[in-house]
């Protein structure tokens, strides 16, 4: 049978993560979990999500379905944060993964769904489900079981022993900062350099330590053991789509929609322009149609790429489209248009810059007598070089690929 749980944690704590991982841990005496559980992040822009929009299964083999089903009940009614105004669980169990269910993950990846079309779907296709106050974690559930993941990636997630929860984290940074030099880039997201900062644990007061990204079960296990921090209660390895940009659509600007994310290209057609907060704007054009892209104040460095950008610049963007604007994850820079200075005119004897010898009358160097009719124009050199640009890790959402991740592009990762 196969699992799938969503919408248990809310802004306060909790985490549907562990609720799963404690939940395969009650179920090893009813039954065997099948390979790697998932972790499926789902659509960004959703409203409603709770913190990551983040939903667990996982497949067991089990000769004991009700009473799964009660133990899985239990876990929900147990370890939900039920106060959480956003906080609606879902909890699906099916025999087994029909093409309807992979459609539906699709969807959930890169839409906004009603929680009426999972309930219809898990209807007509017979599957038991149970929903809490509104039922929105039904979305989540269903897709996270329907998930394929032709790419992937991992997330080894740590978790605090009870008493410790709500509590500040002890981890030792200089640790983390070593587990990072030994294994990146099979690992990303550890750490941001160009802040300085650890960002692979969360600040809340949900039961997670850290969790560890990367591309190599081993390779996770070797940064764990690097990292020395307060003990933990247990620890689970996700298979996930993290790192994957499975939720970027290929699009066109004039057929963009809200809450969607998407790859975009086009000519740069004004200079990047700055607002209040130290956010930066430009204007991507293709053919008649144009979208603003903003890089936001939290991608910092991300900005000085966006500011050298100039109109004529072919670009694609990668990002999702909230009031009209894509919020750009990466950019890949495609052409650069030729930027042209005038250069008054050297003096062919001594090399000296001329001065102007007057309105309409060209240049002349006073020392050696000779003349210029006007200033040269050249082509300038642009600070900037093609290929792919990304926000740096505190800013980077769940789902975008970081550029360790790109094979046989140009890329300029953020570190």
């Amino acid at each position: 049978m196969f699992i799938g749980i969503d919408d248990t944690d809310s802004e306060k704590g909790l985490c549907t993560t562990y609720l799963a991982a404690v939940l395969m841990e009650r179920l090893r005496s009813l039954g065997e979990v099948k390979g790697f559980p998932k972790l499926i992040r789902l659509n960004p822009c959703a409203r409603f999500k709770t913190r990551g929009n983040a939903a667990i299964s996982f497949e067991l083999e089990s000769d004991r379905p009700e009473d799964v089903k009660e133990e899985a009940i239990q876990a929900v009614l147990e370890l939900s944060d039920f106060s959480g105004v956003n906080t609606n669980p879902g909890l699906v169990v099916a025999e087994r993964v029909t093409p309807r269910m992979e459609a539906f993950y699709r969807r959930a990846l890169t839409e906004i769904l009603e929680i009426q079309e999972a309930r219809d779907l898990l209807d007509e296709e017979g599957i038991w489900h149970r929903g809490f106050k509104k039922g929105r974690g039904l979305i989540g559930a269903l897709a996270a079981i329907g998930a394929t993941l032709p790419d992937f990636t991992y997330e080894l997630i740590v978790y605090r022993e009870r008493q410790r929860w709500s509590t500040p984290r002890v981890i030792d940074s200089e640790s983390v900062w070593e587990a990072d030099e030994r294994t990146y880039p099979d690992t990303w997201d550890t750490v941001d350099r160009q802040s300085g900062r650890v960002v692979f644990a969360p600040h809340s007061g949900d039961p997670v330590l850290f969790g560890i990204r990367g591309r190599d079960p081993d390779v996770l296990e070797t940064a764990f053991r690097t990292i020395r921090s307060e003990p933990s209660e247990r620890r689970v390895l996700y298979i996930t789509n993290q790192g994957t940009d499975s939720h970027i659509l290929d699009g066109e600007i004039a057929l963009v929609r809200e809450d969607q994310s998407y790859r975009l290209r086009g000519s740069v057609a004004g200079e990047p322009r700055a607002i209040a907060g130290g956010h930066l704007f430009f204007t991507l054009q293709d053919g008649g149609s144009a979208l603003n892209c903003a890089a936001f104040e939290p991608t910092k460095g991300f900005r000085s790429i966006v500011k050298l950008l100039r109109p004529g610049d072919e670009v694609e963007v990668y990002g999702a489209v909230r009031d009209e604007t894509l919020n750009l994850e990466k950019i890949n820079i495609l052409r650069l248009a030729e930027q042209h200075i005038h250069i008054v005119p050297a003096c062919p004897i001594c090399g000296r810059r001329m001065e102007s010898a007057g309105r309409g009358q060209g240049y002349r160097c006073r020392r050696c007598k000779t003349h210029a009719e006007g200033r040269k124009r050249e082509v300038a050199d642009r600070e900037l070089e093609t290929g792919f640009y990304e926000v740096p890790p505190s800013a980077r959402r769940h789902l975008a690929k970081p550029l360790v991740r790109m094979m046989g592009v140009r890329t300029h990762p953020s570190r």
